[in-house]
């Protein structure tokens, strides 16, 4: 090449138009604690959650500044035994304003395992599906090896801010694993595949960076609008060899429903039964499942 044509040649690099950087897409980071944000002794498998603020997961998120463009807000910072109404109610409050924001693509909630999936059902049914609600957690803290977090955290804010995610309603993100909130529960105490959806399965997986959903959105589950009035208590009597009807009564006691886990397609013992149907006689709410 000659001088002059490479002369020529860079001068026409020079003059090229410069491609517009492309805007990420926002998502919200609300934390709420949990194992995700847990910390300890690295060579024992005690911890305390609850550890770590919301930022300093997303700073360890590998890669997460690349996917999105990030904003956090801490909710809570607790074991997640321990979300109570008011955490949810500040998450809601917090979840749709970011979902009214028109700079965020979606919202990531970041959760304790024990009650994760009870957290994405309430989400499920009080949230419009506009904008994805991803809900994650991890098995193992921060600070133990091989932390599952920062990766189940990156695979949920990839979920998060893609366009296939819209419309699916709540959804949790945990081991490379999409689920819908409807199905989803916790399965193992230990193990970072702690969660399954017996009934349905699965709906997508984070294998790549770019979300992989198996079937479209199916319909949303009926939405209800969230009140000021404190919710009404429903207690859990989970049918077993002896129940009695003592057992029902001191369990439903104080409540405006009960819910019976019963044996087999819903079962429990005949000596439970007159307390069910006294129950239903004062205006109790009973479902047999």
């Amino acid at each position: 090449m000659t001088r002059t044509a490479l002369l020529l040649a860079l001068i026409g690099l020079a003059l090229a138009p410069v491609a517009p950087a492309v805007a990420l897409p926002g998502v919200r980071v609300l934390g709420t604690g949990g194992t995700i944000a847990g910390g300890g002794n690295p060579a024992s498998a005690d911890y305390k959650s609850g550890v770590f603020a919301v930022a300093d997961l997303i700073a360890a998120a590998p890669g997460a500044d690349t996917v999105a463009s990030i904003s956090s807000e801490q909710i809570a910072n607790v074991a997640s035994g321990n979300i109570d109404e008011t955490i949810w109610r500040k998450l809601v409050a917090s979840a749709q304003a970011a979902m009214a924001d028109p700079g965020i693509a979606g919202v990531v909630v970041t959760h304790g395992t024990d009650t994760l999936e009870e957290t994405a059902f309430f989400l499920s049914l009080v949230l419009p599906p506009t904008k994805p609600v991803v809900v994650v957690g991890s098995m193992r803290p921060g600070t133990a090896v091989s932390a599952d977090g920062p990766n189940n955290l990156l695979d949920a804010i990839r979920v998060a801010a893609s366009p296939d995610a819209v419309g699916r309603s709540a959804m949790v993100v945990m081991n490379d694993t999409i689920f819908d909130a409807r199905s989803v529960t916790k399965v193992d105490m230990r193990r970072v595949e702690a969660f399954a959806a017996p009934t349905r399965g699965p709906i997508g997986q984070v294998l790549q960076p770019v979300p992989r959903f198996f079937a479209p959105p199916l319909p949303p589950p009926p939405q209800f609008s969230l009140q000021a009035a404190k919710l009404p208590k429903v207690a859990i009597v989970y049918a077993y060899a002896g129940l009695t009807g003592e057992d029902v009564l001191n369990a439903a006691r104080g409540a405006a429903g009960l819910v019976i886990a019963g044996v087999g397609a819903g079962g429990y013992a005949d000596a439970a039964r007159d307390a069910v149907r006294d129950l239903v006689a004062r205006g109790v709410a009973v479902v047999r499942t």
